[in-house]
C-alpha cells in the first residue's frame, strides 16, 4: 500500500519540474526579445557589392534560403521597359510586394539596379534573364521568364499582361550602404 503515495509524490515532482522548465523557457524567450538589437544581432543580413556588376550583368545570391537576383540595368533594358510599358498587367506596381521606397517605375532603391527574389510569382519557378536583343525576335522587350510556364516579366520585375503569373516579382527588404546593398533589415 505504501507504493501508491510514493508514486504520486514522484509524479507530482516530475510535473512541477516540467512546469518550471516551461516557465523558464518562456521567460528566457521574452527577455531575449526585449533586449535584442536588430542592427547588431541580424545574422541573416548579407552585403552585395554593386560595383562588381557591369551594365546588363546579373548576379544570383542565396539569402535566407531563397535566391535573390541583383541586376545592373543597361540603357537598352531601360529603353525596352519604356517601349513595352503599355503591355504590362500592373505597370504602377500597386499590387506588388515591395518596400515602400521602391514604389517607382524601376522598383528599386538604387537607380540603375534591380533586386528581386529569383522565383516567379505563380509557381515559384526559377527565373532566367532574357536580353532585349534576344526578346525582340519573340516580340517582347525582354526581362525575366520563369522556367515552368514561361511567364514574362520586364527588367523591373513587372509582369506582362496575359501571362499565367498575375503578380509582379517580389522585392526583398534591403538597404543601401555606399556602393553595396545589405539584404535584410
Amino acid at each position: 500500500m505504501q507504493a501508491l503515495p510514493v508514486r504520486r509524490l514522484y509524479y507530482r515532482v516530475i510535473l512541477k519540474l516540467m512546469v518550471l522548465g516551461l516557465v523558464l523557457f518562456v521567460a528566457q524567450a521574452m527577455i531575449r526579445g526585449f533586449f535584442s538589437n536588430p542592427e547588431t544581432d541580424n545574422r541573416l543580413a548579407l552585403g552585395v557589392d554593386l560595383s562588381a556588376l557591369a551594365p546588363g550583368e546579373m548576379q544570383r545570391v542565396d539569402w535566407a534560403g531563397r535566391e535573390v537576383l541583383v541586376l545592373r540595368r543597361s540603357p537598352a533594358m531601360d529603353a525596352a521597359d519604356a517601349a513595352h510599358e503599355d503591355r504590362l498587367y500592373d505597370p504602377d506596381s500597386r499590387l506588388s510586394v515591395q518596400p515602400r521606397a521602391a514604389r517607382n517605375p524601376e522598383r528599386t532603391l538604387v537607380p540603375g539596379y534591380f533586386i528581386a527574389y529569383g522565383q516567379g510569382t505563380d509557381l515559384s519557378c526559377p527565373l532566367d534573364l532574357v536580353s532585349p536583343e534576344a526578346a525582340d525576335e519573340a516580340g517582347w522587350g525582354g526581362g525575366f521568364t520563369d522556367r515552368c510556364r514561361g511567364s514574362r516579366y520586364d527588367f523591373a520585375g513587372r509582369v506582362y499582361d496575359g501571362q499565367p503569373a498575375r503578380r509582379n516579382l517580389e522585392i526583398p527588404a534591403y538597404r543601401v550602404e555606399g556602393a553595396r546593398i545589405v539584404l535584410g533589415e
